[in-house]
């Protein structure tokens, strides 16, 4: 589901930052969040080969980062997760369930992502710097192989097939949290897709225009200073370079996919917001468990 289209809660992120994009698939994805996360250390370098290969130097250098960046995360970044999901649940149970309180609380969400993203800027600003021309041509021939993967999963189709999809897409992550919608609900649903602004395309044409501006920097990743005041933006600020009407599209879309959130709580059953405060409980709990548990994560960056 491209960023900004239909899930408010994803935006769009450095490819090459890999932590933030596996820790929000994790987050999203109907996989354990705690069998994800004790795993990082050996998907995301799994997750970088899929772009590029690195040499022995290179995968060293990535593993005491990563190890570093990981134990920063368990140590600052999960509690506040937990504190962010118990909150909201709070609010859901007391009845305060608005589209402007869960504007509320994801604005707290993204405060979090600004703050992983600025910290893992310096490692991938160390990291991307040690890439050779010939990785840089299997980067940039990652990034047009990829494109157009996304070209075919999300344009292809007549409008009303790419419509059916969208929603078929939303119902099975309600699922995830609601359980078996209602046809009143499904009925939301689709009253929700009619209601967005066309963003996809722009989207990916944003995606290819950041990709460029990437390998640009990459070209001046020699010079420490120049190579830094191309690569922050991009990572900090990727929504710079949008349009007004693209930005506008998407506050749209944003503002659309939360009026359908509180409506979808307005009419769930009992049994649906009983499932509901046990997902939110369970991602919580694990957040908690799992905040400086020790790992073999912590000690890979050691050896």
């Amino acid at each position: 589901m491209p960023p900004g289209l239909s899930a408010p809660w994803r935006r769009p992120a450095c490819r090459i930052a890999v932590l933030l994009l596996l820790l929000s698939a994790a987050l999203l994805a109907g996989c354990s969040f705690g069998l994800v996360y004790g795993q990082l250390h050996r998907l995301l370098p799994w997750y970088i080969d899929d772009y590029v290969s690195l040499d022995r130097d290179q995968r060293t250098l990535l593993d005491v980062r990563l190890a570093e960046r990981l134990a920063w995360h368990c140590r600052t970044q999960l509690v506040p997760y937990a504190a962010l999901l118990r909150g909201l649940e709070g609010d859901l149970r007391s009845g305060a369930v608005t589209p402007a309180r869960l504007e509320a609380h994801l604005g707290q969400a993204e405060i979090l992502l600004r703050d992983l993203l600025t910290a893992i800027l310096p490692d991938a600003r160390l990291l991307l710097a040690r890439l050779d021309d010939e990785q840089l041509a299997e980067l940039a021939e990652a990034f047009r192989r990829r494109n157009r993967e996304l070209r075919e999963e999300f344009l292809a189709g007549t409008p009303a097939e790419r419509e059916a999809e969208q929603i078929a897409r939303m119902e099975k992550r309600l699922r995830r949290w609601f359980g078996r919608l209602s046809e009143e609900q499904r009925a939301l649903v689709a009253r929700w897709s009619e209601a967005l602004q066309p963003a996809t395309a722009e989207w990916l044409a944003n995606r290819e225009r950041w990709q460029a501006r990437l390998l640009a920097a990459l070209a001046q990743r020699r010079d420490a200073a120049r190579f830094e005041a191309g690569l922050r933006p991009l990572l900090l600020e990727p929504e710079a370079a949008w349009s007004a009407a693209y930005r506008a599209r998407l506050a749209h879309n944003r503002e659309q996919t939360l009026i359908l959130l509180a409506a979808l709580f307005d009419t769930a059953t009992s049994r649906q917001r009983a499932h509901l405060f046990a997902e939110l409980e369970a991602w919580a709990r694990q957040f908690e468990q799992l905040a400086c548990t020790p790992s073999p994560l912590l000690t890979a960056g050691q050896g």
